[in-house]
């Protein structure tokens, strides 16, 4: 069989950034399992650079059988172009073959998958990819049970991957080439603001350390590795696990630098951060969310403030860079609630730390509760819920006109974005206070603010 496999390209338009352009390992791993059953794959990656393959009609060229298209929810649109454009080739009888979506949008919102889709992969996509190609699955909506032993899953295929124009670099790590893996599937814990029980499950599974080596060891090879990312929810989960790849690394004189994405209540103790700075772990990224106890329980963070203060200050210590990722404008944040953030990253000073606007990703809790409660003033075509003020917060935290984001003027504000608001007007009045010093044409612009902040907000 011909398997097309394909993302979906990035909307114009997002309220979560897609700039960063990483292999799609999720896909990765399906290709390489039809592959070593020894059917022939295609790859598109319209995430990474937008082809009209459809309309230029690879699917005939090639004697495609199976498309298998990629899903999130960020990039629907363009999922549903796809669809909309295949069906219309079948209609026409230019092509008979079937499609295939999968991805996480599959699983959060599958009323919105047109009918006409052949067949509909939720969670995990290797086997039930099989069983549909060698025509055993049963029933459209295909979800089969989580492997037991992820070590048996081929290495990505890196030689097709490695072909193309990717991000190899990782923004905490002054090397290069940084390739991305993913080495754990799942997630124990239940943070409001996200989807991923509903992907998943609560069921935690992942590679062993010896797996992880092997394909790092194959990445040095190949393709000459200096620097591994880790992305996924929480890399050092299992401290047995985080414990033998450091000692397996450190043995093996492994010469490989490396970051990962972690809870900060796993960073617990200092042998550990020794460890993983010895073994070559040079950043780590934490879902910090917020400086306020208050708000860290109601998102279900299940993380206190001083565990926060304990991971960042012993990174610091053995020099393991720390980012920190927050999140902001959800509902009952208050005003004092993120100068409690902004003070607890002044205090601990990581090496960089982002706010995030709050956005409801369907069939998260919070975006359920949110729904519940009539907490939002806007949703999109693709289901995503705006709070009142997500103007105002898009302007102070990114820099952006909202417009930029998502077509919609928002009207409502909270106490929270009237002050917001205040520090903005601070912001342009000093950017007012240099004028007299600056070139009468760019004096004219600037002074030009007041009327800009009076006219949109």
């Amino acid at each position: 069989m011909n398997i097309l496999f394909t993302t979906s390209a990035a909307p114009e338009k997002s309220p979560f950034s897609t700039d960063e352009k990483r292999p799609p390992l999720g896909l990765g791993s399906l290709i390489a399992v039809v592959r070593n059953e020894g059917h022939r794959v295609f790859f598109i990656d319209n995430y990474l650079k937008l082809s009209n393959f459809i309309e230029e009609g690879y699917l005939q060229k090639n004697n495609i059988d199976f498309v298998g298209i990629y899903a999130n929810t960020i990039c629907y649109r363009d999922t549903l172009r796809m669809f909309n454009e295949i069906e219309s080739l079948r209609k026409r009888d230019l092509w008979n073959g079937k499609i295939i979506v999968g991805g996480p949008h599959t699983s959060v919102a599958l009323d919105t998958i047109p009918e006409y889709v052949d067949y509909v992969v939720q969670g995990e996509g290797e086997k039930a990819i099989l069983e549909i190609i060698n025509g055993e699955a049963n029933g459209r909506v295909v979800r089969k049970e989580r492997i037991k032993d992820l070590d048996l899953l081929p290495f990505e295929p890196w030689d097709i991957f490695n072909k193309l124009p990717y991000d190899y670099s990782c923004p905490w790590m002054d090397i290069k080439p940084v390739f991305t893996m993913n080495t754990s599937r799942g997630c124990p814990f239940g943070c409001s603001f996200c989807s991923v029980d509903s992907i998943w499950g609560k069921g935690y599974s992942y590679f062993s350390a010896d797996r992880i080596i092997s394909e790092i060891e194959y990445l040095i090879k190949n393709f000459g590795a200096k620097g591994i990312y880790f992305r996924e929810d929480h890399f050092t989960l299992n401290l047995k696990r985080t414990e033998e790849f450091c000692e397996k690394l450190i043995k093996k004189n492994i010469n490989i630098h490396w970051a990962c994405e972690t809870r900060v209540d796993t960073l617990y103790n200092e042998e550990l951060i020794r460890l993983i700075s010895a073994a070559g772990c040079r950043a780590v990224y934490l879902g910090v969310e917020s400086g306020s106890q208050k708000i860290l329980d109601m998102l279900n963070k299940k993380i206190t403030v001083e565990q926060i203060e304990t991971a960042i200050n012993l990174c610091k210590k053995y020099n393991i860079r720390t980012y920190c990722s927050l999140i902001t404008g959800v509902p009952g944040e208050t005003y004092e609630d993120y100068l409690l953030t902004i003070r607890l990253m002044e205090k601990l000073k990581p090496y960089k730390y982002e706010f995030n606007v709050f956005v409801g990703i369907p069939d998260s809790p919070l975006y359920k509760y949110v729904l519940d409660n009539n907490f939002y003033e806007y949703i999109d075509d693709i289901g995503l819920v705006y709070l009142p003020g997500y103007n105002i917060k898009a302007k102070f935290f990114y820099g952006m006109d909202s417009k930029c984001l998502v077509d919609y003027e928002f009207k409502q504000r909270t106490d929270f974005d009237k002050k917001l608001l205040k520090e903005l007007y601070k912001r342009e009045l000093n950017k007012k206070n240099i004028v007299s010093i600056l070139p009468d044409s760019v004096a004219r612009v600037l002074s030009r603010s007041k009327a800009y902040f009076k006219n949109h907000f």
